[in-house]
């Protein structure tokens, strides 16, 4: 199965879980493992199917950080490639979006991005700079939210409505954010297909990967 199908069918799928919505307005709820296809060969046993998807972490089978960390070595040369792309795409997008907004809008816009920049670099830096070892729940937030970041860039609309309300888009604009959007999702799925799954599964848990050491003992 092409890397495309296979991120498009995962994304899908969560996306009809209702977990998209959740994410952006409750970012530490708790998720379910990803799909064994994908990330299950770092379990000792294969994930059972999840009844409930707020189960604990003590409901799955353990993971397998020592192989986990070992395949984000293999990988971080595709993992370091695939967010530099990313970033790229994303600038790209931004230079052509802001030369159809007015000088108000593209203020508005430069000073959200700004923020979110901010507020994304801040987050990942607090992660990877503490000491003790990453919790299964939180492993498997890191991972998901690569997904999620997935679903952000093959589903324009859910940019196109985000940027409509902030901006208050014209009818024209509206038209050609859409275009934009479209031409990023394709730029992005194609990224994908040059990219191994995993590479694109461990993209968030990547800088945090020095406290994937066996986490302390439960009393």
């Amino acid at each position: 199965m092409k890397p495309r199908l296979l991120i498009t069918g995962l994304t899908v799928t969560v996306f009809g879980a209702g977990y998209a919505a959740g994410l952006w307005t409750e970012r530490t709820r708790p998720v379910p493992p990803p799909p064994a296809p994908l990330m299950g060969e770092f379990s000792g046993k294969h994930a059972p199917s999840p009844v409930n998807p707020r189960a604990s972490s003590s409901s799955r089978s353990p993971l397998n950080r020592a192989q986990l960390a070992a395949e984000i070595e293999r990988l971080r040369p595709q993992i370091d490639g695939y967010r530099q792309r990313l970033e790229a795409l994303d600038a790209e997008f931004d230079r052509e979006l802001i030369a159809h907004l007015t000088p108000e809008q593209a203020a508005a816009y430069t000073a959200a991005q700004k923020r979110r920049a901010e507020r994304s670099a801040k987050g990942a830096a607090q992660t990877a700079a503490k000491l003790d070892p990453l919790t299964d729940d939180e492993i498997e937030q890191l991972r998901q939210r690569s997904l999620f970041g997935v679903l952000w860039m093959i589903a324009p609309t859910m940019k196109q409505d985000s940027l409509i309300k902030d901006l208050k888009l014209t009818e024209a604009q509206q038209l050609k954010t859409r275009e934009l959007l479209r031409d990023r999702r394709e730029k992005f799925l194609a990224i994908v297909d040059s990219t191994p799954p995993p590479s694109i599964m461990l993209s968030r848990l990547a800088p945090a990967a020095q406290r994937l050491a066996p986490a302390p003992a439960k009393k």
